[in-house]
């Protein structure tokens, strides 16, 4: 017994010694990695291993190049666990047996917008970026395909909302740092920002529009599936969902508002619609206390004083628009339209990579892809939201959760006006995994429901 203990203690020793070394000798750190799997595989089974590898791949993304090796900015955890991942699905893969066959329609959908997208790289001027821009259409069908995959019960996503819970929490913290001090982390396009734009918060995102982005589409998870029959979990709730609309001012996210004031509502009048009726008679009161005044005064500015920002979007709109036309909806080809519209504006306009963000995905998808393509993502997302309400419509008087779909698919369409680069945002695809394993999951316990009665009735 001592001697299991000792080496248990050696092993934890010798590698904490090896993280520790891994902050002078960068290389060093590699070690920790392979020895975890090693470990791992001993104690757990593959399929185990493949659940376990999918629940870290998916909160680190929340992290992208925060979870890097210190001088590897390019190698953060995310994209080391991705082709990790994708190997043990392939071996503990089962039958179709899980999906139900309106999902599955659903999945060959996204493979038709793939598969037409690709066509049109035979003819796209800038085939590196059109590659690049496919691979990411193959990670966001890998991480909604794998969400429907693991999250097959109620139980697993319960278990998602509490760890998405726990990114919440430290985006609101790194959030409310950013917002008194100035500063931000590295991977932050705020990072040198002067002026009032220094002192907007992105957490762990890339930009404050995608920090707003992501609470509106998983602060309804975590509300709706994060266990809370205590008053230290109701409380937890309360304070997450006030965080969270302070948060989202201060990123000053127009739409990104609107969304969480209004999901927030149907929530509260969801579980009781009399504090509904409650908290919207007491608005105004709570406006006029002093504390308010701030909040009040950033939110009229974010709708009075973005107009420079509006017009620019609304011209780029019109450029792509006419990108579209002169193409004859056959597309530019994958990711090349925001090549194709810095033409058209001088460069201090432009990103880092010299290239215009359409800021519209759905009309972006069409520039790129084409007519084709397009028509298969967009029956993709009315199917979702058809699917969404109906779930809704029948189960409107049960638990919360059945709202959650509709919500998360209406939120969509908004969120990618407000988002630069829609598709590679992991966290937009992974909402879309939420979605489906909740709709995969109810019809294929409504099926087996409609066998069973059919069996008695015979």
């Amino acid at each position: 017994m001592y001697k299991t203990v000792t080496l248990k203690a050696a092993f934890i020793l010798g590698f904490l010694a090896l993280l520790v070394a891994g902050t002078v000798f960068k290389e060093v750190l590699v070690l920790p990695f392979f020895i975890a799997i090693i470990v791992f595989s001993f104690f757990f089974t593959l399929k185990q291993l493949a659940e376990m590898t999918w629940i870290i791949l998916i909160v680190s993304s929340f992290f992208g190049s925060i979870l890097s090796i210190p001088g590897y900015e390019s190698l953060f955890l995310y994209r080391i666990l991705l082709p990790v991942q994708a190997l043990l699905l392939l071996l503990t893969w089962k039958d179709w047996s899980w999906l139900d066959r309106r999902i599955r329609g659903l999945l060959l959908l996204l493979i038709g917008w793939l598969i037409t997208a690709s066509i049109t790289l035979i003819w796209a001027q800038y085939q590196v970026a059109g590659f690049r821009n496919l691979y990411y259409i193959i990670e966001a069908i890998y991480l909604i395909g794998t969400g429907v995959y693991y999250l097959d019960s109620k139980k697993k996503l319960e278990r998602l909302a509490l760890l998405v819970c726990g990114v919440i929490i430290i985006n609101i913290g790194v959030g409310v740092y950013e917002i008194t001090t100035g500063l931000h982390l590295k991977k932050s396009a705020l990072v040198g920002a002067i002026g009032n734009v220094q002192f907007l918060p992105s957490g762990t995102f890339f930009n404050p529009n995608d920090l707003a982005s992501f609470l509106v589409l998983f602060l309804p998870v975590v509300l709706v599936y994060m266990r809370s029959e205590t008053i230290v979990g109701k409380t937890v709730k309360i304070v997450l969902s006030f965080m969270s609309v302070y948060i989202i001012v201060a990123t000053q996210s127009r739409i990104a508002l609107v969304l969480i004031i209004g999901v927030l509502f149907l929530l509260i009048l969801k579980k009781s619609w009399k504090w509904g009726l409650i908290i919207l008679l007491t608005i105004p009161l709570f406006l006029q206390l002093p504390a308010m005044q701030e909040i009040t005064e950033q939110v009229n500015k974010t709708y009075t004083e973005k107009n420079n920002s509006t017009d620019f979007r609304l011209e780029i709109t019109d450029y792509t628009w006419q990108t579209v036309l002169d193409t004859h909806f056959v597309g530019v080809g994958p990711g090349n339209v925001q090549m194709k519209l810095a033409q058209y504006f001088p460069v201090d306009e432009q990103n880092e990579e010299g290239n215009i963000s359409v800021h519209n995905f759905l009309l972006e998808v069409l520039a790129n892809y084409g007519l084709l393509s397009a028509l298969c993502l967009f029956l993709f997302l009315y199917l979702v939201w058809h699917f969404s309400f109906r779930l809704w419509r029948v189960n409107k008087n049960r638990e919360a959760w059945y709202m959650l779909p509709l919500i998360i698919s209406v939120a969509f369409p908004f969120i990618s006006f407000a988002s630069s680069t829609t598709l590679e945002k992991s966290y937009v695809w992974i909402s879309f995994g939420i979605i489906l394993a909740v709709l995969n999951h109810y019809f294929k316990r409504t099926e087996l429901k409609n066998e069973k009665n059919y069996t008695c009735n015979m």
